[in-house]
């Protein structure tokens, strides 16, 4: 090949770079923050847990389990018995967030863990009788990566009733888990759910099933909201929804009481009334 066609042909490649380093920049310009797929509520039985507050399992409470006495203490009370402002993830109006705010109060008593979780009736219907589904899951944390070793297979399902939840109120609830026994060199990583009804009774008796294809979907953050469209007659599959039932959860590290924490816990400001 002749000299002059290798220098054009170079030429032509440095173009060709040149240009896709362009296309490259005008789509992602520097500095451009990645957008994240906005937070979508669906308007029923809203359960909201601490686990929300903490981005992964080494930011979660750590309980010192001490095998001598068996006996659990929980480290750092301070910093996850603190108060959450929850903004617009409750709000009725996302556009204007209320001022709603709770405290998880976690304790420990005996071989026991428990804690509030705050619950919101946003399904347009006045609740007299329900049912929230509560279930934990254990597994081990490995401690390299930070991450628990599988799937967390959940137990067995324990009713908590909620009589009176008028639509709008929010409400504290109380929720208890036993705690596991870790073995000695054992770091176990425990999650506790709380998931919505799939039915709530009015109080005029009438029942009212949770169908995520007839529910009003708002985007967290907007007034964006939108229904899914259904075929008329269609039968709801119970799967369907109660796969996509709302749900809130909290987790914690369960360790020997002689094991250092794996980092730091994380540390929050402090909420002040005014």
């Amino acid at each position: 090949m002749h000299p002059k066609t290798w220098i054009w042909l170079g030429i032509g490649v440095v173009l060709l770079l040149a240009a896709a380093n362009l296309a490259i920049l005008a789509a992602f310009p520097p500095g451009q923050q990645h957008v994240q797929e906005p937070v979508k509520r669906v308007d029923w039985i809203l359960p909201f847990g601490p686990g929300f507050e903490y981005c992964g399992p080494y930011e979660s409470p750590v309980i010192a389990y001490d095998g001598a006495n068996e006996t659990w203490h929980l480290r750092n009370v301070t910093a996850y018995n603190r108060t959450i402002n929850l903004g617009d993830r409750y709000s009725l109006d996302p556009a204007h967030p209320e001022d709603i705010r709770y405290t998880p109060d976690v304790a420990i008593e005996g071989g026991q863990v428990s804690l509030d979780f705050l619950i919101r009736n946003l399904a347009g219907e006045d609740c007299a009788r329900a049912d929230l589904a509560m279930t934990t899951g254990t597994t081990t944390l490995n401690t390299t990566t930070g991450s628990p070793e599988g799937n967390i297979p959940p137990g067995a399902a324990t009713t908590l009733p909620i009589d009176d939840l008028a639509a709008g109120e929010w409400r504290e609830v109380r929720v208890t888990a036993d705690l596991p026994r870790p073995g000695q060199e054992e770091v176990l990583y425990l999650t506790i759910d709380l998931t919505a009804p799939y039915t709530l009774t009015t109080p005029n008796g009438t029942p009212v099933d949770f169908d995520f294809r007839r529910e009003t979907v708002t985007l967290l953050g907007s007034n964006t909201s939108w229904k899914e469209e259904i075929d008329p007659g269609s039968t709801p599959d119970p799967d369907y929804n109660r796969a996509r039932l709302p749900r809130g959860s909290a987790t914690f590290i369960i360790m020997g009481i002689d094991r250092s924490e794996p980092i730091p816990p994380p540390t929050f400001p402090t909420l002040r009334a005014g």
